[in-house]
């Protein structure tokens, strides 16, 4: 019986308050939308920044003698080195290639025979990537037969590692800020909406109603308000990242329909935040009712 009173209430209640009710929909879509969009920017701009780092960290030359065992041992060797996430070969046809595409020149041309020698590209993960483990990397591998010589860009890469780490810094503060400013204004327009329910309160309040049937209800519209405000917002960001992609404005490596989890966050966090803040709201209502 409560049950049913209480989704009976709930629905009814949003009936009653029906423009409050819109206009707190709105300002929570709005306030998600901002969330949504702000911490989908920092995850693609990582990305862009992660992919111009470059494809790999460094890069193993091998001795232009070094014969096929050889490489598959050395081969071995890095793939199985802690921390490596991808070693790719690169051949000699393979680096003339390359030498070819980024010169403009062919250097068989220049030359009777190819110089240019055979290499390894590796690339670390994440939790493995710092200039000391690389370097304790290289050590280890400068030592072993055939290789000739290892290449890392040190300077740039402590240079992208720093700007990396102040994108985590600034990224964090910003979303903070967003989700701060969106507190402040989900809040104030849920007073208001509480406030056009103030007679309904009243009334309950002196038939009797304890507390907990005085707020079920509204509790109910605030979670219904925070699932309506999530779906919309998420409409509107994949809206807006099908019109990007139609129209050839940018290539977005992170789209939200693709990561479900920042779909559930978004309508958890709507839903919270707007069930919350009814009762909240409702709370201090009832100190005057009383």
């Amino acid at each position: 019986m409560k049950l049913g009173y209480i989704i009976r209430e709930g629905i009814i209640g949003i009936r009653r308050s029906r423009m409050p009710f819109m206009i707190s929909v709105f300002s929570l879509t709005v306030a998600l939308a901002l969330v949504g969009i702000g911490t989908l920017a920092v995850d693609n701009g990582l990305q862009y920044i992660g992919d111009l780092q470059a494809d790999y960290d460094l890069e193993v030359f091998l001795e232009n003698e070094t014969n096929t065992i050889q490489k598959r041992e050395i081969a071995k060797i890095i793939s199985e080195y802690p921390g490596v996430f991808r070693m790719d070969y690169l051949s000699k046809e393979d680096a003339a290639a390359l030498y070819n595409a980024e010169f403009g020149e062919d250097v068989l041309s220049l030359l009777d025979d190819n110089p240019l020698p055979s290499s390894f590209r590796v690339t670390f993960s994440e939790d493995y990537r710092s200039a000391l483990y690389i370097q304790s990397f290289i050590q280890s591998i400068a030592l072993l037969d055939a290789v000739d010589e290892v290449m890392f860009k040190k300077d740039l890469f402590d240079r992208v590692q720093g700007i990396l780490k102040s994108i985590y810094a600034l990224a964090a503060a910003a979303i903070f800020l967003i989700i701060l400013s969106t507190v402040f204004l989900t809040a104030n327009n849920l007073r208001l909406m509480i406030l056009a329910r103030y007679e309904f309160i009243e009334t309950v309040r002196l038939l009797g109603a304890s507390d907990f049937m005085v707020k079920a209800p509204i509790f109910l519209e605030g979670g219904i308000l925070g699932f309506i405000g999530g779906i919309i917002a998420v409409l509107i960001i994949a809206g807006l990242e099908t019109a990007l992609e139609t129209y050839h404005i940018i290539d977005l490596p992170v789209r939200i329909l693709h990561h479900p989890e920042v779909i559930i966050g978004m309508l958890l966090f709507g839903m919270s935040l707007s069930a919350l803040g009814v009762l909240k709201a409702v709370r201090r209502m009832l100190r005057f009712v009383s």
